[in-house]
């Protein structure tokens, strides 16, 4: 693995166990081997965390801090929403290229590896981490319903049917290292909003 140079040991040491997680496990991974791939001595690393569990938790809470409206709902798509498939469209493809980016593909490899894993007192959890996207998509669809531009659906299984089969082609497609599925990934989420834009249209 290439070194880059961070102004933050912290920092490296979440990227650099990021990156092993994702290649060999949560598991497999010690605080040696951490240690070795940042190029720092092992007690180095517990000036910043107390253990592998600690790493581990804190890559975690990185990621579901991260709020992800911010990244896909910008100004230019909300201008689309007089134009309802076409946002859904537009929304799936930001959404895409935000999962595209090398550390989201290495995060949802590790989440999908180690689910149900329990590290410290926590149980890792796909649902966890959808659900801030399943809010966003529940008040999206839910204005829909208000304005009559779609079907009077329950809006928390509108939400479900749209983001389950997007992070499916995530899971399926996006949690490997290698992008050059990425046109395939855009022509099945296109299907996907087409279908499920004809099937809630009034």
């Amino acid at each position: 693995m290439n070194k880059m140079k961070f102004s933050n040991t912290k920092q490296q040491i979440l990227s650099v166990a990021l990156d092993f997680f994702s290649r060999h496990g949560y598991s497999s991974a010690s605080i040696r081997q951490i240690a070795r791939e940042v190029g720092i001595r092992e007690s180095a690393i517990y000036n910043h965390f107390k253990s592998k569990d600690d790493i581990f938790m804190a890559i975690l809470a990185e990621f579901n801090s991260r709020a992800i409206g911010k990244h896909v709902l910008s100004d230019d798509l909300l201008d689309d929403l007089g134009e309802p498939e076409k946002f859904l469209k537009n929304f799936a493809g930001k959404l895409i290229d935000y999962w595209n980016k090398p550390e989201e593909r290495k995060f949802i490899r590790v989440l999908l590896m180690e689910q149900f894993t329990r590290v410290g007192q926590k149980e890792l959890s796909i649902t966890g981490y959808l659900n801030e996207l399943r809010s966003i998509c529940k008040l999206i669809f839910e204005e829909m319903i208000k304005n009559n531009i779609i079907k009077n659906f329950d809006s928390v299984t509108l939400a479900d049917e749209f983001t389950g089969l997007l992070f499916l082609i995530r899971s399926e497609l996006m949690a490997g290292e290698k992008t050059d599925n990425i046109t395939l990934v855009r022509e099945l989420m296109e299907k996907h909003v087409g279908f499920f834009w004809n099937a809630v249209k009034l």
